[in-house]
């Protein structure tokens, strides 16, 4: 082979290999504009989840919790094209907007947490959603407090705590489970706050109850001596 031939045959292989690689990275980068897309509508729909939630508002938590899925079925199929962009911050933050809405709404307006098949997510945002969960009960009970239902407010504190006692002892690194450790420690000072404050109206109603039965006491006996 001489030297025009030599160089020929390399730049034909350089051409191939160009050309290979760009047509990869091209069908990658339409792939990710598409996941970018379904990642912020599955962002926006999940805030009107939980904001719907928060309202009492059933007929929105539906249409909006009905799209939520489909979005997210979109966003799973889409990757089996590009299954290496499956473990990036990009997905993990869609999926874990997902997972808080979908437990919250379970939580509420279920009474239960769905199941590992029924989120179809990976651990990691998963794990990312259910400690978010605990922010948006600590607002659902701080709500119940001040309409004074304390019983419930009492019950979905109680959730709230054992989430965060479930995922304290998980330890690993950032590298593997990013968000998590920190996320530990924001739900631990939620549910502090929140035994805090609720034994403080505890500790309020019973001093209300007794200052109740005082007057009603004294009422009596003033009755009682005006009818003398």
């Amino acid at each position: 082979m001489d030297c025009c031939e030599w160089l020929e045959e390399i730049s034909r292989g350089l051409k191939e290999l160009v050309e290979w690689a760009d047509d990869v990275l091209a069908r990658r980068d339409e792939a990710r504009e598409e996941l970018i897309r379904l990642s912020r509508e599955i962002i926006r729909e999940s805030g009107y989840v939980v904001t719907a939630v928060h309202r009492g508002d059933s007929g929105a938590v539906n249409n909006h919790l009905g799209r939520l899925k489909e979005l997210f079925n979109m966003l799973m199929t889409k990757l089996n094209d590009v299954p290496e962009l499956r473990h990036t911050g990009l997905i993990y933050n869609a999926e874990s907007e997902y997972v808080e809405a979908l437990v919250f709404y379970s939580i509420v307006m279920e009474s239960r947490i769905p199941s590992k098949d029924e989120l179809g997510s990976d651990p990691v945002p998963t794990l990312q959603g259910l400690l978010d969960v605990v922010g948006e009960l600590k607002r659902y009970v701080l709500d119940l407090i001040k309409i004074g239902r304390l019983k419930e407010a009492e019950a979905l504190a109680s959730v709230a705590e054992g989430i965060y006692e479930a995922l304290k002892p998980l330890d690993y690194p950032d590298a593997l489970a990013p968000g998590i450790r920190r996320k530990v420690d924001v739900a631990r000072m939620s549910t502090e706050s929140l035994k805090s404050l609720l034994a403080e109206v505890s500790v309020r109603d019973a001093l209300v109850k007794e200052l109740r039965k005082t007057r009603d006491l004294l009422e009596s006996v003033i009755k009682g001596e005006d009818q003398r």
